[in-house]
């Protein structure tokens, strides 16, 4: 490879050379000679060759060129996509907790008659059938255990451990959790709402104990009765979705949808009754 490249530069003077002398050679005459014109023929040929393989590889470089301004522009695009959809929801999930602060804060202003504590969820337990949440709030804020945990839309269980700083509470699907509930569209106070997860691992709700009279249908809003003073009366507890005759057939239950979301608790309120004698929500 290397003798073609020094045999094709070895032509290349040559001819340069000979070119030159027959231009001096014929600047007298007016027609070139039969010899000339070959050689000026062969010249230009060779000149072609050089000229266009140089356009090719100019032309090549401009494309190497170009792509990779094409490619570090499409890495730049990328990297500006990446960060309008990081600040996009960083804001949705700041619109969504300040909706929910304005929640709670309409909801103790429309329930002034009682205090309320408002608290973080910084951790769940770890085993996910008990069902339980670890606050920021404990006895050095008042908590105690057996207080009732709600949010704005409906109950989510109970205390049931204090810490000084913390404490952690159970929901409707721990088995310290058994609340005294009634269906608000008839006002029976006959049934217990306690935690049922179906066979999709949904976290529901089930009121049981009621009579086999008991009018309760789908789509029934079920609410905490407030007996036993254990529970604040009428805080929402979710809506009937099926109904059925135990296997004693001497009482039926109801299976509930919770207003609250478990998968997605953030905030939540500890209730105080201002008046523990007369509980009313």
């Amino acid at each position: 490879m290397k003798f073609v490249k020094n045999r094709l530069a070895v032509t290349i003077i040559v001819l340069s050379v000979s070119f030159l002398v027959l231009i001096g050679y014929s600047v007298k005459r007016q027609n070139p000679s039969l010899m000339e014109n070959g050689v000026g023929v062969t010249f230009n040929s060779v000149q072609g060759i050089i000229y266009r393989g140089i356009s090719g590889v100019k032309n090549w470089t401009g494309f190497i060129t170009h792509f990779s301004e094409v490619k570090q522009e499409n890495e730049d695009l990328k990297k500006k996509n990446i960060q309008m959809q990081q600040k996009v929801a960083a804001y949705d999930s700041l619109e969504a907790e300040n909706k929910r602060l304005r929640n709670m804060s309409d909801f103790k202003d429309q329930h002034s008659q009682y205090n309320y504590v408002a608290c973080n969820i910084i951790a769940k337990g770890a085993n996910s059938l008990l069902d339980t949440y670890i606050i920021d709030k404990g006895k050095n804020d008042g908590v105690k255990n057996g207080l009732v945990v709600i949010t704005p839309e409906g109950l989510v269980g109970k205390v049931i451990f204090t810490g000084n700083s913390w404490s952690q509470v159970g929901g409707l699907n721990n088995p310290n959790v058994q609340v005294a509930a009634k269906i608000q569209n008839t006002g029976d106070t006959n049934g217990f709402v306690k935690g049922y997860i179906n066979s999709y691992n949904e976290k529901l709700a089930m009121i049981d104990s009621l009579l086999m009279d008991t009018d309760i249908k789908n789509g029934y809003e079920i609410v905490t009765s407030g007996v036993g003073n254990m529970y604040p009366k009428d805080i929402p507890i979710g809506k009937v979705t099926s109904v059925a005759d135990d296997k004693t057939k001497i009482s039926k239950y109801a299976i509930i949808k919770p207003y609250v979301d478990f998968n997605k608790l953030e905030e939540v309120f500890i209730v105080e009754p201002k008046n523990t004698d007369e509980i009313k929500y």
